[in-house]
């Protein structure tokens, strides 16, 4: 709360852009998939990697429109990163909202796959050699989340901030 406004915004665009692209999209997906590799899997002991999946793009997309929903099912709102860009790039704010709804389906794909009761398809299974589907289910939200950074990349320029460079981690995607 002692920082400068600009800086806490981004340090906010920072860690989206981080979080989606070289955390979750690389080292938690790609690195996993293409390694065909469980002891990549980011929960591979509870099995409960597509929760982590689904809650860290959930935490993304939370930090941009400035909402939670409790536990409860009620809703916490307030001042957003949203509105922020909306004033500058109305179009912008719309595809990157596009994006968010985009990539939490893909992860909501891959949450509903590993949880379904007829034949559930945990993440262990979708990196398995040969998992044609698990695969197209990884890729299809690795690639939204890949799309959803570079807009954020785009909104974080269009506040002021030109040194935002999300950590890739060294994959190219």
């Amino acid at each position: 709360l002692a920082e400068a406004p600009d800086a806490a915004v981004q340090k906010m665009f920072f860690g989206m852009g981080s979080l989606s692209l070289g955390e979750l999209a690389g080292e938690r997906m790609k690195v996993a998939l293409e390694a065909n590799s469980y002891e990549d899997e980011h929960d591979c002991f509870s099995d409960n990697t597509h929760n982590s999946h689904y809650y860290n793009g959930q935490g993304v997309a939370n930090i941009y429109s400035g909402s939670y929903t409790r536990i409860d099912g009620s809703e916490l709102t307030g001042p957003s990163l949203s509105d922020l860009v909306a004033e500058l790039n109305p179009e912008l704010n719309e595809t990157l909202s596009q994006q968010f709804e985009e990539s939490m389906g893909a992860l909501q794909t891959m949450k509903s796959s590993a949880e379904a009761e007829s034949e559930p398809m945990k993440f262990d299974m979708m990196i398995a050699p040969g998992n044609e589907k698990g695969a197209k289910i990884i890729n299809g939200a690795i690639m939204a989340l890949v799309a959803q950074t570079g807009s954020i990349e785009q909104a974080a320029r269009e506040l002021g901030i030109d040194s935002l460079k999300p950590d890739d981690a060294g994959h190219t995607f």
